[in-house]
């Protein structure tokens, strides 16, 4: 039994490790939900002035992925809103994607109620609860997807019926052939990384951030989403403080703070994800940054996307680091599922 195997069979009750494992079969799983859900209802269509994603937490990220992949492929501008209130000027002529996996994130029903007072076309994406009800209610178009696990296990779900929605909507064109090269790539990856590879590139990135804090840079463009959602792994699945941030604006306010921090700084990893598809000036900064700040960090690394379309290379550097969050939980001793604070904040809130 490998080492990773063991601290698996000993901290992962909940098996985190095989959610993640079990990642392309979601993704068949969700391509095929979202199918189907387009074919069988009605959709508003565009065109829009604007396509806005409304969600909290793991629910939100597949809207970050969406906006990432799509880029200037979406016939209009997409944006991410995470807040109860949904701004009057975000609703007129938009189209509104509401994600809520449970169905009952008290954020997400704020702004689902304001877009539908101010007259937006809507669509939902939820595994049921009090969304789901309030769209059966006011006849509003939900995906149901399968429920029962963490938010932030389900960005297969939350993602495929939303890209689904939003070009069977008109607001943005992509081909089932990059769905399939995805697939097959994401199936790859996750076999690089199982556990019993003593030897993958994400068991050996958790090691070096164990001890840690990670700073996630990234350039806007593909990889923006993925900086996210690897900040937020590090956070729920391994309890470990981690922060993200975009080249080429934290080189005109972060890079000073790393100055005076230098006890802060001796103990942190930045991660650079890196695309090509970055701007050739971004690419440039990213470089001058780094050699910066980098003198400062415990360690640095540049990571650039592997080859492959956009969609297959946003999601293997997003299941990078997926798996590097699950194996740092390991070797923290902690188990990768449980979420105590967010439970507790959501129980003194309800």
């Amino acid at each position: 039994m490998t080492a990773m195997s063991d601290l698996r069979s000993r901290v992962d009750a909940s098996d985190m490790l095989g959610r993640v494992l079990a990642f392309p079969d979601q993704m068949a799983r969700a391509w095929e939900i979202g199918a189907a859900f387009v074919k069988g209802e009605k959709l508003p269509r565009g065109p829009f002035a604007r396509v806005v994603v409304c969600g909290m937490g793991g629910s939100a990220i597949g809207g970050d992925l969406a906006r990432s992949f799509l880029a200037e492929r979406a016939t209009a501008p997409l944006s991410n809103h995470r807040d109860y209130a949904l701004p009057v000027n975000l609703t007129r002529g938009a189209l509104v994607v509401v994600s809520s996996y449970s169905g009952n994130t008290g954020e997400t029903l704020s702004a689902y109620d304001a877009a539908r007072a101010a007259g937006a076309a809507v669509v939902a994406v939820t595994s049921g609860g009090e969304l789901a009800a309030r769209c059966k209610r006011d006849g509003v178009p939900a995906c149901i997807i399968p429920g029962g696990m963490p938010p932030r296990s389900a960005i297969g779900f939350s993602l495929f019926p939303m890209l689904q929605i939003l070009r069977a909507c008109g607001a943005a064109e992509f081909e089932d052939s990059e769905y399939e090269e995805t697939l097959a790539v994401v199936r790859d990856r996750c076999n690089a990384y199982a556990p019993a590879r003593e030897d993958n590139a994400a068991i050996e990135m958790a090691r070096r951030a164990h001890g840690r804090t990670a700073f996630v840079y990234a350039a806007p463009g593909l990889l923006e989403g993925v900086a996210r959602r690897w900040a937020c792994q590090f956070n729920e699945n391994a309890k470990v403080l981690a922060h993200h941030a975009l080249f080429p604006e934290l080189n005109h306010n972060e890079i000073v703070g790393w100055e005076a921090s230098a006890d802060l700084m001796s103990r942190a990893a930045i991660f650079s994800l890196e695309d090509r598809d970055d701007h050739p000036m971004t690419r440039r900064q990213v470089a001058v940054g780094l050699s910066i700040m980098g003198p400062l960090a415990a360690h640095v690394e540049r990571l650039e996307s592997p080859g492959g379309g956009r969609l297959a290379r946003m999601l293997s550097m997003m299941l990078l680091g997926d798996f590097a969050s699950v194996y740092l939980a390991y070797l923290n001793g902690v188990d990768p599922t449980p979420v105590a604070k967010i439970d507790r904040l959501k129980k003194e809130l309800a």
